[in-house]
């Protein structure tokens, strides 16, 4: 039995009493997809997952991509590793949405918490949706028509 608690704000919510180390049945995915539809970000604490376990529960989701700046897990190209070291200090800071620079970006990103700093570190979440479905009638018709272009080369000069 699932137990689910909504976070504030407009997307979000805590999912307790599942696994995520090991397989999960088709019921089980399906819930999980019907929750992000719902949520737009889920939370799984306290998880003790592998790489490989990661890695099989974003592929439930649909097709992984790498990323052609950061580092990656050995044996496992589609896991990137974030850090932010003296050695390594972050290579962006900037709000940003994953992989958008892509001609196909993927549904969503998979994050998995290695080292927690006792401060920072912090990630935040946007509901484009909620954002877009908080815009007027005429303005929601009139991006209708409108594409961007995303610059991947902004934030990621250093690296290429």
């Amino acid at each position: 039995m699932l137990d689910i608690k909504p976070m504030a704000g407009a997307l979000g919510a805590e999912i307790h009493g599942l696994d995520l180390s090991g397989e999960l049945d088709v019921g089980q995915l399906a819930r999980l997809r019907d929750l992000l539809n719902e949520y737009e970000v889920i939370f799984f604490r306290d998880q003790d997952i592998s790489p490989a376990a990661q890695k099989a529960l974003a592929l439930s989701f649909g097709p992984l991509q790498t990323h052609p700046a950061y580092d990656t897990v050995e044996g496992f190209p589609e896991l990137t590793i974030l850090e932010s070291t003296p050695e390594k200090p972050t290579r962006i800071e900037a709000w940003h949405s994953d992989m958008t620079f892509r001609e196909h970006p993927p549904m969503g990103t998979v994050l998995r918490s290695v080292v927690v700093p006792p401060k920072g570190g912090d990630t935040l979440w946007a509901s484009m949706t909620s954002a877009y479905n908080g815009l007027s009638p005429p303005m929601q018709d009139f991006l209708q028509g409108l594409t961007a272009v995303h610059d991947f080369a902004h934030g990621f000069k250093e690296s290429l």
